[in-house]
């Protein structure tokens, strides 16, 4: 299909689009254009001229980017596959790199995208859709696009717009998310060794984001363009410093702009993550069409009600500030492991208060009793887990062939289909 055909047929769901009724909450009735802009501290469609649209839904993590606890594969320790950053950078790299090293570059490609096409198919997006969700924040990596040599793929686009694609269809919009960022062998420190100093690896990041918003230029499927995951979110335990704000600062005035270049209407999100001392006021900054997202993982809390006051106080901080700031608000990833009554909370105040959010994540290989995946895998069911050090081409291709989410080894986590699913 070629982008113009694409981008027709994209538009003809637009026109049909319309967002279901399900769960412990009510969903928003669109217009007949689907595009979505900030107006004022909402979202509105219709280029933001028309109806308020909130956006609740779920993460697609650990399919464009991978992370060891949540994906299936086993490297017995490798020290090729390792976690770079707090932010996820590395497994990507790693499993390519061992992959090639042992086979070749096609072999690993190839492999790759078997586990692509078994991880998240056409089920899933119609599972997403069931529990009423009208969005997904879709994790993509450096890696998703380009070579480790700097090139763009052939395929860089490939995964991503079958995905833009096929939620449109359910009437289900896209938040780009570039999860892992970092390019091959950078890293997260905010010091002179790390990304933050470094001019050339800076620049490629604004000039992907250039390319992805003349790719999605008019597209309105996709809802806004999350610019970095957790830009200053470095790691103490390995002596890394996180960035200045004035440094993520800087980054995210120069993607604005090179956005802005290139497609002047989708929305822009920058993540404060923790707070909001990495953001700028927006009509100080000159910024236009612009969401401020945060991530909310409160690790300390150890009962409902001190979850409860956390919720309470980051609404407090986020409707003030974004109502000063006349700026929508968005939780991009939040957890509140396994607390049933603090999620109808923290979900019933981000409701009332505005606030669009989309839950990490929706599907892991870690099962047991926490709300981390909205599909966990059934204990004894799983399929084998391929070993990337150990076995054969073929051998990883037929395991992960049969890691799809319907294949017998996932369920929906009965947390969730209590909370969406109008279980009791």
């Amino acid at each position: 299909m070629t982008r113009r055909r694409f981008l027709q047929h994209l538009m003809t769901w637009s026109a049909l689009f319309a967002q279901p009724s399900s769960g412990i909450f009510a969903q928003t009735q669109t217009s007949r254009d689907g595009f979505l802009a900030a107006s004022g501290n909402v979202l509105r469609d219709n280029h933001g001229k028309g109806n308020i649209v909130r956006l609740r839904g779920v993460n697609l993590g650990g399919w464009l980017e991978w992370q060891s606890w949540m994906c299936p594969f086993d490297t017995e320790g490798s020290d090729e596959i390792k976690d770079l950053n707090q932010g996820h950078n590395g497994y990507d790299f790693g499993v390519w790199k061992l992959l090639s090293g042992r086979f070749n570059t096609k072999v690993a490609n190839r492999l790759i995208r078997v586990y692509e096409d078994s991880w998240i198919t056409q089920t899933d997006i119609d599972n997403i859709q069931k529990l009423g969700f009208n969005a997904v924040r879709l994790s993509f990596a450096y890696d998703t696009l380009k070579n480790r040599d700097g090139s763009w793929r052939d395929d860089a686009f490939g995964c991503m717009d079958w995905l833009v694609e096929n939620a449109w269809k359910r009437g289900i919009y896209t938040i780009l998310d570039f999860h892992a960022w970092l390019p091959p062998e950078a890293n997260q420190n905010g010091s002179a060794e790390g990304y933050w100093a470094n001019p050339s690896e800076m620049s490629e990041t604004v000039s992907i984001w250039r390319k992805i918003a003349s790719h999605y230029r008019g597209n309105a499927a996709v809802a806004m363009y999350d610019l970095l995951n957790e830009p200053n979110n470095s790691i103490a335990k390995r002596s890394q410093i996180a960035p200045s704000a004035e440094t993520v600062q800087a980054l995210y005035d120069r993607i604005y702009h090179a956005i802005r270049e290139a497609d002047p209407d989708h929305i822009i999100a920058m993540e404060g993550m923790w707070g909001w001392d990495t953001l700028r006021n927006p009509r100080k900054a000159g910024y236009e069409n612009v969401v401020y997202s945060f991530h909310w993982y409160d690790w300390w809390s150890k009962d409902t009600a001190s979850r409860k006051t956390a919720i309470d106080d980051n609404i407090a901080q986020f409707t003030t500030k974004y109502r000063d700031w006349n700026t929508p608000c968005y939780v991009g990833e939040f957890n509140l492991f396994g607390d049933e009554a603090a999620w109808r909370y923290a979900i019933d105040s981000m409701d009332k208060a505005g606030i669009s959010w989309t839950i990490w994540t929706y599907k892991c290989t870690e099962g047991g009793d926490n709300s981390w995946g909205v599909y966990t895998t059934i204990p004894g069911k799983t399929p084998p887990t391929p070993n990337l050090v150990r076995d054969s081409a073929s051998e990883i291709q037929a395991k992960w062939s049969a890691w799809k989410t319907d294949g017998g080894g996932f369920a929906l986590n009965p947390l969730y289909e209590r909370l969406f699913s109008g279980g009791d």
